[in-house]
Parts: structure tokens; C-alpha cells; sequence
């Protein structure tokens, strides 16, 4: 049940979404992500308190359904604002955890049945110390304990971490409101997943862990020959996709471009450090322009606010200094005229900015009327003292 029927639903979700629909819209994966989020919870509340070890899985198998969803609607959420490349990363937790709970859970159903089948209990009250008589189904069960629970190397964490980092890049979003709720389910997804570890601990503790807690249960016999194979098998398979991750993106990367258009490139860290560096452009984007607008608002304030006129042209507006019309071009100071300037002021303040050989320009003008005003005057200082002796004598 756990390896197909659960995941029927899950094949109708995404091929009615990403494949039925042509567009996604946010507020749909935002639904999705809180339904997910609210399943996952109440699936691993109830397996908490649970004392059928069958219930409990199955309480279980409502949790990891519920992950499922809420990355399915994180999928949708990125899809929406066309962030493919952290889309697919999202889509490729969501397979892969798909994979890795038809594994894990199918093979904790298969020791459940065994320890059923030798104990005709079912209760976790009246279970305890079977790893010393059913070795082979407690070491397997143990397997299928670690990977549920997402640790490593198993295949559970390697789903979970990938969905986890998902999260990480949601505050590329442009949309304000969802980045403000996602941190918020990020953390409901951690308290679940740390949640389900306490349960499956607890679960492989009390049943094969221990003291017997009835006296029939050193009657109990290990499994057959035909149900080891079963078990170590999915053990395998457990293992195998936690250690080799980066072969099994590779098989679902057709399915990201079929359902998505874009795919994850299998190379350890490459596709998450990829979308880190589009998060990282998206922000410096949305910096850059509200920068931009600050530097447009404090522009126009300088033009409406009026400039003072520099005190070398006033100088030489005072001296009466008269330009050509080329020259007075070229020697504007930067503002533009005003109907309040002065007539003397308008000629030598032209309506744009100075290149800086016109500055120049201007101001070897201003030190040629200089000198040619100094020389001036001494020259008739100098000859009105010659001549001051001249009329003494006559």
C-alpha cells in the first residue's frame, strides 16, 4: 500500500498540475504547502501516541504523504515565478522521497508483519528483547528505522536535506507575503521530520530492545528463507540510494523536464550553488533598483533646489568680461538659466555643462583681463611719475 497506492495520488497531483494545467499560480502552492505542512503534523502527532505498531506506521506513512505535498506545493510556488532551476531542485525531493518511502516503509511493514506473524501481538505494550530471537528482522528493521528517521548515509536524509534547502531559497520570491510565511514552514517541517525520528526510535526501541515483556515471546522464531531475501533486499535498496545520490537525480531528471522544463545537473553541491547565485542576483537586482529610485528622488531634489553661482563667474560678470556666444557655450558651470539671472550673468551662464577645456579656456581669459588691467595701470603709474619731475623744473 505504502509502495503504490499511496503514490497513485501523489502521480495524479503532479501529472493534474504541472502537466494538465499550463500555469501555476502562487497562492495555490501556498495552499498546498500549508495543507502538506498540516497533514505532516497531525500524521506524526497521532503516531506518537499510538500503541499498535501497525497504526503507527500507518499514522507514519500520513506524515511522509504530507511532506510530499507541501514540496509539491513549494514546486508550485517557485514554478509561479519561473525560478525553474530551484523548481526542479524542489520536484527532485519530492521524487526521491516518494522512492525512499515506498523502500523504507514497505520494508518496516514487512518486519512488522514478521514480528506479528511470530508473536500474534501486535500491541507495543507486550513486545520487547526480540533482537536476540529474530536477529535477521530486528538488524533490517534497524536499516528502515535510521533511513524514515533521516539520518545518514540512509535515503531518507538525503530527500529531506534536498527539500530542506528547498526552503532556503524561498527569499529570492519577490512576493513579501510568502517570504514572510515560509520561514514559518520550514519550521513546521523540521519539528516533523524531528518528530518522526522520536516515533520510529521509540517504535524499534520498545519491540526489539529490552526485556520480553510476555513470557510467549521466547517462543518467537526468526523469519524464513524467501522473507530474508525480501528484507535485506529493501535494506539494499535503502542504503544504495543514500550513498549514490547524485545516479539517482540523474534517472529523475527526465521527469523535472517533462513536468518542469529545466533539470538538475547531478554534480554534488553545482545545482544548489547555481541557485544560491540566482539568489543572490535576484537580491542584488531588487537592491540595485531601490537604489536606483533613491538616487532618482535625491536628483531631482538637486534640480529643484537652486545652485550658487561660482565666485570666479561672478567676478568676472562684475568686470564686465564679454564672451563670445561660442565661449559663453562652452564656459557653463552646470545649472540651467533662470528667468530671475541677471543680463551680465546670463551671457557668461550658459544652458549646460562645461566640458573642462572650456573651464580652462574661461579661466585663461580671466587672468588675460587680469594682467592686461595690471598692466595697464602701472604702466600710467609709472609714466605719471616720470613726468612729475619734468613739471617741478619748469
Amino acid at each position: 500500500m505504502s509502495g503504490v497506492m499511496l503514490k497513485t495520488a501523489i502521480y495524479g497531483l503532479l501529472r493534474v498540475t504541472f502537466d494538465l494545467l499550463s500555469a501555476q499560480l502562487w497562492w495555490w502552492g501556498v495552499t498546498a504547502l500549508a495543507l502538506g505542512l498540516s497533514t505532516a503534523l497531525f500524521g506524526v502527532i497521532f503516531a506518537a501516541v499510538q500503541v499498535d505498531m501497525k497504526r503507527l506506521l500507518a499514522y507514519s506513512s500520513i506524515e511522509n504523504i504530507g511532506i510530499i505535498v507541501a514540496g509539491i506545493g513549494l514546486t508550485i510556488l517557485f514554478k509561479a515565478y519561473d525560478k525553474t532551476l530551484v523548481a526542479a531542485i524542489t520536484l527532485t525531493a519530492v521524487l526521491y522521497h516518494s522512492l525512499n518511502h515506498a523502500l523504507f516503509k514497505s520494508l518496516l511493514f514487512l518486519a512488522t508483519g514478521s514480528v506479528l506473524h511470530a508473536t500474534k501481538a501486535r500491541s507495543l505494550g507486550k513486545l520487547g528483547g526480540l533482537i536476540h530471537r529474530m536477529p535477521w528482522v530486528a538488524w533490517t528493521a534497524l536499516v528502515g528505522t535510521l533511513a524514515i528517521a533521516g539520518l545518514p548515509p540512509l535515503n531518507g536524509f538525503v530527500s529531506e536535506w534536498l527539500l530542506l534547502q528547498a526552503f532556503l531559497f524561498t527569499p529570492s520570491l519577490p512576493q513579501s507575503f510568502v517570504n514572510m510565511l515560509v520561514p514559518l514552514a520550514a519550521a513546521a517541517l523540521v519539528l516533523a521530520v524531528a518528530l518522526a525520528a522520536y516515533v520510529m526510535v521509540k517504535f524499534y526501541g520498545v519491540i526489539f530492545l529490552g526485556r520480553p515483556r510476555e513470557a510467549n515471546l521466547a517462543y518467537a522464531k526468526d523469519c524464513g528463507t524467501f522473507e530474508r531475501v525480501a528484507l535485506v533486499y529493501l535494506a539494499v535498496a535503502c542504503v544504495l540510494l543514500g550513498i549514490f545520490p547524485v545516479n539517482v537525480i540523474r534517472m529523475l531528471d527526465p521527469v523535472n523536464a517533462m513536468l518542469i522544463g529545466s533539470t538538475v545537473e547531478p554534480f554534488g553541491d553545482r545545482q544548489l550553488a547555481a541557485a544560491g547565485a540566482d539568489q543572490r542576483r535576484s537580491l542584488e537586482l531588487q537592491s540595485a533598483d531601490r537604489a536606483g529610485g533613491h538616487r532618482r528622488s535625491r536628483a531631482a531634489d538637486d534640480a529643484d533646489r537652486p545652485s550658487p553661482v561660482p565666485r570666479s563667474r561672478a567676478r568676472g560678470a562684475a568686470v564686465g568680461l564679454r564672451l563670445s556666444a561660442a565661449d559663453a557655450a562652452d564656459a557653463g558651470l552646470g545649472r540651467r538659466l533662470r528667468p530671475a539671472d541677471p543680463p551680465s550673468l546670463r551671457a557668461v551662464l550658459p544652458d549646460r555643462a562645461p566640458p573642462a577645456d572650456a573651464v580652462r579656456r574661461h579661466a585663461a581669459l580671466l587672468d588675460a583681463h587680469r594682467r592686461s588691467r595690471s598692466g595697464t595701470g602701472s604702466t600710467s603709474r609709472s609714466s605719471g611719475r616720470r613726468s612729475s619731475p619734468r613739471a617741478s623744473s619748469d
